[in-house]
């Protein structure tokens, strides 16, 4: 009988062991949650007077296994450049590869702390390319917001010898226009055969009209006869346009 208590008390401790380990296994996992950079969809700058605020959609990827720590989201400044960080944790090894949206808002500083005609640089996870470039200025009291704009269409055509590339721009309400001076275009293609150019978009802070408005920008990207054979992509804000030129003569790709 003595052997019997025994053997269930030696169980008995071996179970707590186990239970135990599995318990520190856990508590270890919950401490080694994956934390990274969640890349903004779109970005709002505006003020409320008294902050500026940045009203940011950022995206998760699956909803089951990831979320946004809202409580950590952290603003770093450092001259004209303003750097928010804000974290998607990853909490199961379950990804369902779905993706969601998130909505976050932030201040970015207080107003009278950003000086007055110069520009400020947002980016939201390191990311520096033009389709995630932000920015403000604060010009006469007044806010001002920068972002891509967004292309409806992009048109390449052969104008005599030049190549030319038109974009139509949504630019949208009446407080909305294109920010002609800070408009980027390659004098020429790169390794990868892209012509790339950049249109930014001005805001101006408050109340706005309604209406939709577009815009149209033309840019003289080559020309026929300094061109070699080959195909070529433009790219305007992320909008591609692919053509060929054999024999000094341009085709639109399909």
């Amino acid at each position: 009988m003595k052997k019997i208590l025994m053997i269930f008390a030696v169980l008995a401790v071996a179970f707590l062991a186990v239970a135990a380990s599995g318990c520190l296994g856990s508590d270890d996992k919950e401490s080694d949650k994956n934390i990274t950079a969640a890349p903004a969809q779109s970005v709002i700058i505006y003020t409320d007077g008294d902050n500026v605020i940045a009203q940011m959609t950022v995206m998760i990827m699956g909803t089951h296994s990831q979320s946004i720590d809202k409580d950590n989201v952290t603003v770093n400044i450092n001259g004209t450049n303003v750097d928010v960080f804000v974290p998607a944790v990853t909490t199961s090894d379950v990804n369902t590869r779905d993706i969601g949206y998130e909505n976050v808002t932030v201040i970015l500083g207080k107003t009278k702390d950003f000086k007055e005609g110069t520009a400020y640089t947002v980016t939201v996870g390191g990311k520096t390319d033009a389709m995630n470039k932000y920015g403000f200025e604060i010009v006469d009291g007044t806010l001002y917001s920068f972002r891509a704009a967004n292309i409806d269409s992009v048109t390449v055509a052969a104008d005599g010898n030049n190549i030319t590339a038109t974009a139509v721009i949504a630019i949208g309400g009446g407080s909305n226009s294109v920010d002609k001076e800070n408009i980027t275009a390659a004098t020429g293609y790169n390794t990868d055969n892209e012509f790339d150019i950049y249109i930014p978009l001005k805001i101006r802070d408050g109340p706005s009209t309604m209406e939709m408005k577009w815009g149209e920008e033309k840019f003289t990207i080559g020309q026929l006869n300094t061109m070699k054979d080959g195909t070529y992509t433009v790219n305007v804000n992320g909008y591609t346009v692919l053509f060929t030129i054999e024999s000094g003569k341009l085709t639109i790709n399909d």
